[in-house]
C-alpha cells in the first residue's frame, strides 16, 4: 500500500463511530501520539458536544483534515480530535456575486465540481485540490494564482466556534482581530465552520514552457511574469541532479488569461490520469543520481510538449497530480519543507541551499518556485516582503540518526533564509529553534495574547503549538 493510500485508509477507519485511545500519525510520520477520541463531524452539533465533553472532561481539542501536515499541527495529545472530513457540504451559491459558503471540511476539487458546471472558478487554491478548505485557511496555504497570493485573501468571512460554544461570524469589519489571527494560526483559537469564498470566471487560459537560470530568474520574473498583467499562474521547478547543474537551472511554466470563457462548460479533468507517466519516472530518481539526470531531461521534454502553447480552463489548469509521488519505501517517509525569500535575495540564499544540501546528502526529488505577496497584517505571516516560495520535497529515512542529520540541515537552512530576510512555512516538521521561530514569527506574542482571550483554558492544541507556546491544558 502506498503512503497516500495508507493514509486515506487510516482515515477511514473512523467514519462509523468514535473510538477510544488511539494512536494517530500525519503524513510526515513522526508525529505518531496518543489521543483519547476521534469524533467524525457531520454538523455544527457535533462540534458544539465535542467541546461541551472537552470542556468537562478538561481535555484539548485537535482539529484535522487530510493530515498532510508533518509536524503534529493536527494533533492534540491525550485529546479529542475532531475529524472535519465529513463535513463537507456546499451551504449556499450565489452565482450572480460568485461567492460561495462552504463547511470548512470540503475539499478544494468538491468545491471545483460544485462551481465547475456554472462557469465558475476559485480564486485562490491550495495545490493539489486534495486539502480541505478550513485546512487551507488554517496554515494560509498559497498557489499558483501569484496575483491572489494565499488562500486567505480570497475569504469573505467565516464562522468560528469558539471553546466557550460562542459561534462569531468573522471578517475585516467583524472581530478584524480574530481575522489577522485565525487566517494562518493553526486551529488554535476555534474550530472554523463555515468559510465564504470569492469566486472567479473559469475562462480559458493558455500555457507557456519556458526555462531560464537561477542567478538570472529576479529579473526574469519581473519583466515576464510580474509585470505581464495577461499572466495569472505561474510556478517553476529546479534542477534536481546533484552535480554541477544543481538547483542553477529551471523550467518555468506561466498561464495567460485570454479573458474569454469557453463556449460550453469544459468538464473537469482528472489529473492523476498523469500518473502511469509521473509515476515511474518520479521513482526513477528516487536515491538514484543517474535516475535524477534521467527525469531531467525527460521532465523537460515532456512537459515542453504538454504546456506549449495549450489551451485549458482555469480549474483544470489550477488540479494537480498527486499520488505519483506517493510510491515510497518502507521506513522512509517524503517530507516537505518551504522557504519564503524575498525576491531580490532568491540567487544567493539557493547558493546556500545548494552548499548546505549537497553537504548533507539530502536525496532532494523536487523544487518548485512559487511568488508569494506580502501579507503583513497576519499575526503569524510567513511572508512580511514579496517573496519567491522555495518548496522542498525529498524522501527521509525514518531512523533516529537519519532524522537528526535532517534536523541539523534544516535549521542551517532557516538560518540562511532568515539572513536573506526571509521566513519557513510552520506547516512542515517542528525542527525550528524557539529562537528561529521568534525571529521568524516576531509577532507570535500578540496570538498569544489572544488565545488567553479567547481562549483561556488552552482547550485548543496541537503538538507544534505545545513545542513553540509551551502551554497545556489547565487541570
Amino acid at each position: 500500500m502506498t503512503g497516500f493510500r495508507s493514509r486515506i485508509a487510516f482515515l477511514g477507519m473512523f467514519v462509523l463511530s468514535p473510538v477510544w485511545a488511539l494512536s494517530i500519525n500525519d503524513s510526515g510520520h513522526i508525529s505518531s501520539t496518543t489521543v483519547r477520541e476521534i469524533i467524525q463531524v457531520t454538523s455544527e452539533e457535533d462540534i458544539a458536544a465535542a467541546l461541551q465533553k472537552a470542556n468537562a472532561q478538561h481535555l484539548p481539542v485537535g482539529i484535522m483534515g487530510v493530515q498532510h501536515s508533518q509536524g503534529g499541527q493536527s494533533i492534540a495529545p491525550a485529546g479529542i480530535q475532531l475529524n472535519m472530513l465529513p463535513f463537507n457540504q456546499v451551504l449556499k451559491f450565489d452565482v450572480a456575486k460568485k461567492q460561495v459558503t462552504v463547511q470548512s471540511g470540503i475539499t478544494w476539487g468538491k468545491l471545483q465540481e460544485a462551481i465547475n458546471p456554472y462557469q465558475l472558478a476559485i480564486t485562490a487554491m491550495q495545490s493539489p485540490n486534495i486539502f480541505t478548505v478550513g485546512g487551507s485557511l488554517s496554515v494560509n496555504a498559497h498557489g499558483d494564482d501569484f496575483r491572489m497570493g494565499a488562500v486567505g485573501n480570497s475569504i469573505v468571512r467565516f464562522s468560528l466556534r469558539l471553546a466557550d460554544g460562542r459561534r462569531l461570524r468573522v471578517s475585516p469589519e467583524h472581530y478584524p482581530d480574530l481575522w489577522r489571527a485565525v487566517r494562518g494560526g493553526y486551529g488554535v483559537l476555534g474550530v472554523v465552520t463555515d468559510v465564504t469564498l470569492q469566486l472567479t470566471d473559469n475562462t480559458l487560459l493558455t500555457s507557456h514552457y519556458n526555462e531560464t537560470l537561477t542567478r538570472t530568474f529576479p529579473d526574469y520574473f519581473r519583466h515576464h511574469i510580474l509585470n505581464d498583467r495577461q499572466v495569472v499562474l505561474f510556478y517553476a521547478h529546479m534542477n534536481i541532479v546533484p552535480d554541477a547543474s544543481f538547483l542553477n537551472d529551471m523550467y518555468v511554466i506561466t498561464y495567460t488569461d485570454t479573458g474569454q470563457l469557453p463556449s460550453k462548460v469544459v468538464t473537469l479533468e482528472n489529473p492523476e490520469r498523469w500518473n502511469a507517466v509521473l509515476t515511474p519516472l518520479f521513482n526513477v530518481s528516487r536515491n538514484s543520481f543517474y535516475g535524477k539526470r534521467w527525469r531531467w531531461k525527460m521532465e523537460k521534454r515532456l512537459f515542453r510538449k504538454r504546456y506549449r502553447d495549450k489551451t485549458v480552463t482555469r480549474n483544470n489548469a489550477m488540479e494537480k497530480p498527486v499520488r505519483f509521488a506517493a510510491d515510497y519505501k518502507p521506513g522512509t517517509a517524503d517530507w516537505l519543507q518551504e522557504y519564503f525569500i524575498p525576491v531580490e535575495q532568491f540567487p544567493s540564499f539557493i547558493d546556500q541551499l545548494r552548499r548546505l544540501t549537497l553537504s548533507a546528502s539530502i536525496d532532494l526529488l523536487n523544487v518548485t518556485v512559487r511568488y508569494v505577496p506580502a501579507e503583513p497584517d497576519l499575526l503569524l505571516s510567513q511572508v512580511r516582503k514579496d517573496s519567491l516560495s522555495v518548496v522542498l520535497y525529498f524522501n527521509q529515512t525514518l531512523s533516529p540518526p537519519a532524522i537528526e542529520k535532517t534536523r541539523q540541515w534544516t535549521e542551517n537552512v532557516i538560518n540562511a533564509a532568515l539572513a536573506s530576510g526571509g521566513s519557513y512555512y510552520l506547516t512542515y516538521q517542528n525542527f525550528a529553534s524557539q529562537s528561529q521561530f521568534e525571529q521568524a514569527y516576531p509577532r507570535f506574542a500578540e496570538l498569544n495574547a489572544l488565545k488567553r482571550e479567547y481562549d483561556k483554558n488552552n482547550r485548543f492544541s496541537n503538538i507544534f503549538y505545545q513545542k513553540y507556546y509551551n502551554l497545556m491544558i489547565n487541570p
